[in-house]
């Protein structure tokens, strides 16, 4: 099964096809229509905020409510008052969203404003199906800690002590969610509408017109023929649709239904193949330009450019992904991993054809170029979009191919595209409502002094302490909710440590994400464990040994933030070597192996020196450097003279080889 056949499929799972023929064309003209809306603002200017905001939750509620075809699927088998429901789920997002149109000029330039009835009704209807949209969508994490913020801020003047506060009346809170750009039309929602659905966009076309199969067909032959191919093939391949996707448990849907059938038919034990896609489609998420949403999140809240974000999270990632390559390459020579056949590897000739490789490079060079010249991301990624889409259909107007089927595949790429803004859209605006009150209630300062008076000012503990803060509440929550969480509560607490901002951003972002591998809400990992057919505790525990190196960098981004590029070009230089250095080490300790294996105890005391290199001192340094050195000569001299042995033994004996001469 190619990697086409399998995003094929996942298509029509959630495609148009699955909902019941009436709702077909319905459904195409409003994913039609929220498309056309984003490009068209995108390429020639932005609406008035609540208007621009207003319209992109609208026409995406109205698809999560009429469209979502798992949730769509049993009502589509004969339950008429299910279908009725979403109806009228539709039509009050509609109606909710349309009263904001014609309100905004009132909203906007009222000082004081007195909330109407209808306005009390509305914001209440709003919130309601929001939380609704948002389980639908991602589960129910997410929905349930903005009932119990809703419910904090009603109720917080019967709370004793410090987390209590004065309270506010309903009336206020619908005020302060529905009407203004503070509450559901904040900021989070504001990125939504205007940056990051443009991006959901161009990843659902670049997809559509052959970058999947390419970026598959790429990873064969930059690793098939490795030591462990099959999963370093993973590892490449999750990188690469990482760049544009982000989303863990999307990318090990999709690589991973190809990747984990081919480890195991190689002989990869079903643990090891379903770690391999965890892991490196965990780093999806970490691996710019996209980060699944993060960078643009990141650059919102802290204020600074984007490709700000895009520099700093280079090496992180590089030190992430050669970690993980070193402890695959450590397993696949221990358990003497098979390679992929010369059969199964495309030629370089076909996958770098100019029909096919050409339309990919130019694409991508566009998007690059335009964000260098100093255009906006969201028009870059406009112009990046229409230079795809114009590519396609030429090649196939001139190539001889079908352009039937090429406008089948761009139909599909709107529908794709349409399904992946309101999937995020939905936990983007429960997010924000949920760091609105936040904000109000002061719960976030709260927290946040309640870690620096148990760090006691200390900055070690200060870190750790947020770093579990953010794990717990990334727990179950897809990459940008998961970080907007963290930011809110833990940030806040580092950077009351002096520890600057860029830096304590990156440390709860990283800190966050590490849930997708960590049990018990192991999303990735359920994930790869179910394809892999095999128990996910297994697969964590393989999966966190493999990612090492991912638990490690939030302690490097504050000791050493030169990882960040937050430093002169030398220490730059010297931090991205002793990261290799850590993340060899980590993988030969966690491996216990590198050409023999290696005992418990050593192999303990490998792991800890390379997470030491972490505290930036330059004897721990020195004696890293020293470790790694004598491992790596002493087993390959033992090898050598293991070879040495074995070839003395097979040579025939001198006085032998004498008297056959005679």
């Amino acid at each position: 099964m190619s990697v086409g056949d399998v995003l094929k499929d996942e298509d029509e799972e959630r495609g148009l096809d699955a909902l019941p023929r009436l709702y077909r064309p319905v459904m195409w003209a409003l994913c039609m229509a929220l498309v056309l809306f984003q490009l068209y603002t995108a390429g020639f200017g932005q609406l008035p905020p609540l208007s621009q905001r207003a319209i992109h939750v609208g026409l995406g509620l109205t698809i999560v409510f009429l469209g979502f075809a798992r949730f769509y699927g049993a009502a589509a088998g004969g339950y008429k008052f299910a279908r009725i429901i979403d109806i009228i789920f539709a039509a009050l997002a509609i109606a909710t969203t349309v009263y904001i149109l014609t309100q905004e000029a009132r909203i906007t330039e009222s000082f004081i404003l007195t909330v109407r009835p209808v306005e009390l009704v509305f914001g209440s209807i709003l919130t309601i199906i929001l939380l609704i949209a948002a389980w639908r969508t991602t589960g129910p994490a997410l929905p349930v800690l903005a009932i119990v913020m809703l419910l904090y801020t009603l109720l917080g003047q019967y709370i004793p002590g410090t987390w209590g506060h004065p309270g506010f009346d309903f009336t206020y809170l619908i005020e302060h969610l529905y009407l203004g750009t503070e509450g559901i039309w904040g900021t989070v929602t504001g990125l939504s509408a205007n940056l990051i659905a443009i991006f959901i966009i161009f990843g659902a076309f670049l997809m559509a017109t052959g970058a999947a199969q390419t970026f598959m067909d790429m990873a064969l032959i930059a690793a098939g023929r490795f030591p462990g191919g099959a999963a370093k093939v993973a590892t490449v391949s999750s990188a690469l649709f990482g760049m544009l996707n982000g989303a863990a448990v999307a990318n090990v849907a999709s690589t991973g239904a190809f990747t984990i059938p081919a480890m195991k038919r190689l002989g990869y034990k079903s643990k090891f193949a379903g770690a391999v896609e965890a892991t490196a489609s965990s780093g999806g998420q970490i691996t710019p330009p996209i980060m699944g949403a993060g960078a643009f999140v990141m650059a919102e809240l802290l204020s600074v450019p984007y490709l700000d974000i895009v520099y700093a999270a280079i090496i992180p990632a590089l030190l992430f992904y050669a970690c993980v390559w070193m402890s695959i390459d450590v397993e696949a020579r221990r358990e003497n991993m098979r390679s992929f056949e010369e059969k199964d590897i495309p030629t370089k000739e076909e996958v770098l054809a100019p029909g096919r490789i050409g339309p990919l490079v130019v694409t991508l060079g566009v998007l690059l170029t335009s964000m260098f010249s100093g255009n906006t991301p969201t028009l870059a990624a406009f112009y990046a979009i229409c230079t795809n889409v114009g590519l396609y259909l030429l090649i196939g107007l001139f190539g001889g191919n079908d352009l039937k089927e090429r406008f089948a595949n761009l139909q599909k790429a709107v529908v794709a595209a349409a399904f992946g803004i309101t999937g995020i859209l939905a936990l983007l605006v429960t997010a924000q409502l949920s760091l609105s009150l936040i904000g109000l209630t002061g719960s976030g300062i709260k927290l946040s002094e309640t870690i620096v008076n148990i760090g006691d000012g200390q900055i070690f503990i200060g870190v750790i302490l947020s770093m579990l803060v953010a794990l717990v509440l990334g727990m179950g929550m897809p990459t940008t909710a998961a970080y907007l969480l963290a930011a809110a509560v833990a940030a806040p607490a580092l950077i009351s440590l002096d520890i600057d901002p860029l830096v304590a951003h990156f440390v709860v972002f990283y800190s966050a994400l590490l849930s997708a591998l960590t049990p018990p809400v192991c999303t990735a990992v359920f994930t790869a464990a179910v394809i892999a057919k095999t128990d996910w505790w297994s697969v964590s525990i393989v999966s966190i040994r493999l990612a090492l190196m991912k638990y490690l960098l939030p302690l490097f981004f504050v000791f050493r933030p030169a990882v960040l590029l937050e430093a002169g070009t030398g220490e730059i230089i010297w931090s991205l070597i002793m990261g290799l250095i850590a993340s060899m080490l980590m993988a030969i300790g966690g491996g216990r192996f590198y050409r023999k294996r290696i005992s418990p105890p050593f192999a303990i005391f490998l792991v800890v020196t390379g997470a030491l290199i972490a505290a930036n001192e330059w004897w721990i340094d020195a004696a890293a450097i020293l470790v790694l050195g004598v491992v790596v000569i002493s087993q390959r001299r033992s090898i050598w003279l293991l070879e040495q042995e074995q070839a003395a033994k097979l040579a025939p004996a001198p006085n032998s080889a004498a008297r056959n001469q005679d």
